[in-house]
C-alpha cells in the first residue's frame, strides 16, 4: 500500500501574522449568544484565527470588530468588520471562515489630524 504524503502549506490564501485587538459576537439567527474580546493571531483573505481568555460559546455565525493599526496621534480611526462562520474553537484558538468584510471609520480623520497637529510647530 502506497501513501501520499502532503508536505508544506496547503492553504489557498497567505496568512499575515498580526496581533490586533478585537471584539467578537457569536450569533445564532438574529440572536447574540456570546460576546467578548481578544487578539488576532493571523488573518488572511479567507479567515481569521484569534485568541480570547473568555469561553467562546459555539454558534454558527461570528462577527468581529478588529481595531486596524491606522492611527493619528494616539487615536485609532479605522476598524475592520468581519462576518463569517465558526470553523474551529479549541485550545489552539478560535478560527472563522470569512464571508464578508469592510472597513469602517471610527471618527473623522480630518478632525483627528487637526487635533494631533495642533501642537506641532513648523520651523
Amino acid at each position: 500500500m502506497v501513501r501520499d504524503i502532503i508536505v508544506g502549506e496547503r492553504r489557498l490564501q497567505r496568512r499575515y501574522s498580526l496581533e490586533l485587538d478585537l471584539e467578537f459576537k457569536i450569533v445564532n439567527g438574529h440572536k447574540v449568544v456570546s460576546t467578548g474580546a481578544g487578539k488576532t493571531e493571523n488573518l488572511s483573505s479567507g479567515g481569521v484565527l484569534f485568541h480570547t481568555s473568555e469561553r467562546v460559546v459555539s454558534g454558527p455565525d461570528v462577527e468581529l470588530a478588529v481595531r486596524w493599526p491606522a492611527v493619528l496621534g494616539n487615536a485609532p480611526f479605522l476598524e475592520l468588520r468581519i462576518s463569517g462562520r465558526l470553523v474551529r474553537n479549541d485550545s489552539n484558538g478560535v478560527a472563522i471562515r470569512m464571508s464578508k468584510y469592510q472597513f469602517e471609520g471610527l471618527g473623522d480623520p480630518r478632525e483627528a489630524f487637526d487635533e494631533f497637529s495642533t501642537g506641532l510647530m513648523i520651523q
